[in-house]
């Protein structure tokens, strides 16, 4: 992996964890001026708020980066694997003591600007007023990133649960239940079970 081999050459220490699907990391204050790189696996991010209420960030996969400046706050940040993810983190203080930071910070404002992308993405669901909206946007969005189509059905490399939809779209799991129930319901989606997503037909979105 070209993350791996470049900071092995120059001597730059670099964590990875692997994160097996539901895993999850948090960044909480103490972790300013990290860099955390996704080298392989499909993750999201949610802001957590002291009361524990979430926000959806941005659903990252390989390449895509998140850095973690120096900010007094109560507010953390949670990564969590939608399957198994390998992530690489470093401190941004050990690219600059090195002297490397112009041949680096090309690849990494490179990388940034995808993730960018992934957060205006996110931005766009979570401000859909309409909560079946917010789902069905999400999902479609779900299929043209990661899904492969095979005998008219679209393969995603993650099981999407009602759990995490909830978690993406910002809304309960209960009402994320009837949601889907009123898709069948209307057709628009025949299958949404395991990784495995059928669409009916795209114009029969309301």
């Amino acid at each position: 992996m070209q993350w791996i081999k470049f900071l092995t050459q120059h001597k730059i220490p670099y964590y990875i964890y692997k994160l097996r699907k539901e895993d999850y990391i948090i960044l909480n204050k103490t972790d300013h001026n990290k860099i955390i790189i996704i080298l392989s696996g499909i993750v999201f991010i949610t802001k957590v708020f002291p009361n524990r209420e979430l926000l959806p960030i941005a659903i990252l996969d390989k390449n895509n980066i998140l850095i973690k400046s120096k900010k007094k706050t109560t507010i953390y940040y949670k990564i969590i694997a939608l399957d198994t993810a390998y992530i690489l983190t470093l401190n941004e203080y050990n690219l600059n003591k090195n002297n490397i930071s112009v041949l680096i910070g090309i690849n990494l404002l490179n990388s940034y600007k995808k993730t960018i992308e992934q957060y205006e993405t996110m931005n766009n669901i979570i401000s859909q007023k309409d909560t079946k909206n917010r789902i069905l946007q999400l999902i479609f969005i779900i299929c043209l990133k990661f899904g492969k189509v095979k005998s008219q059905k679209i393969f995603i490399p993650f099981t999407l649960s009602n759990k995490n939809i909830a978690i993406l779209t910002g809304t309960s799991e209960n009402t994320v239940n009837k949601v889907i129930r009123k898709i069948y319901k209307q057709s628009i989606i025949k299958e949404l079970n395991n990784k495995v997503i059928s669409i009916n037909n795209i114009f029969n979105l309301k």
